[in-house]
């Protein structure tokens, strides 16, 4: 997988870079738990270019951020200005605890057979009430594309993913329209999972 992103790095970077995140950031960002503040610790968890690593810490959040591509950590260490560590979801584990996961267009990579263990190792990581944002593209079944993986997703999968992650309850979940350009067909799953 990460072969697709060290080959593609500079057009991969240039497409999702400047796409403009704020209304799904802010809605994550709201959806925190009560009295947290801009020295909230935060996860980019697979944070490709850095975008919204960079944006969150912009805002004053003290953020941590994870990508399985060298090339991207390299170029995500450099736009968001923090260390980003080389790691795939599936041997994801950190030191401490977060208040909130943000996992933007990334576990869409990961096998649907590998979601509900992923998805659980980053609820571990979470505090109690902590929230996981978590998109998708919208459909069914998994699929190869340009030498990258991706597992789709509807509400019914979902649900049935979370079914094998106890500890989280979905809070809410919607579908938006791509934000790049040349992507405005593709239509995204998102959703605010709360770890209780």
């Amino acid at each position: 997988m990460s072969d697709y992103y060290n080959r593609n790095a500079e057009s991969f970077i240039k497409a999702t870079q400047t796409v403009d995140m704020t209304a799904i950031r802010n809605r994550f960002l709201a959806a925190l738990p009560q009295g947290a503040s801009g020295d909230t610790r935060l996860l980019d968890a697979g944070t490709g270019s850095g975008r919204d690593a960079r944006a969150f810490r912009l805002a004053g959040f003290r953020v941590e951020a994870f990508d399985a591509s060298p090339a991207m950590v390299r170029a995500a260490t450099a736009f968001a200005a923090i260390p980003v560590r080389q790691m795939c979801f599936e041997k994801f584990e950190w030191e401490h605890p977060f208040v909130g996961i943000w996992a933007c267009a990334s576990l869409l990579h990961v096998a649907q057979c590998d979601l509900p263990s992923a998805m659980q190792r980053l609820a571990d990581h979470l505090v109690f009430d902590g929230i996981l944002y978590v998109s998708f593209k919208f459909g069914t079944g998994e699929r190869n594309k340009d030498g990258r993986h991706f597992t789709d997703m509807t509400e019914e999968t979902l649900s049935a993913v979370l079914d094998e992650c106890p500890s989280l309850r979905q809070v809410d979940i919607w579908r938006s329209q791509d934000r790049r350009t040349d992507k405005k067909n593709d239509i995204w799953l998102n959703a605010l999972l709360r770890k209780e």
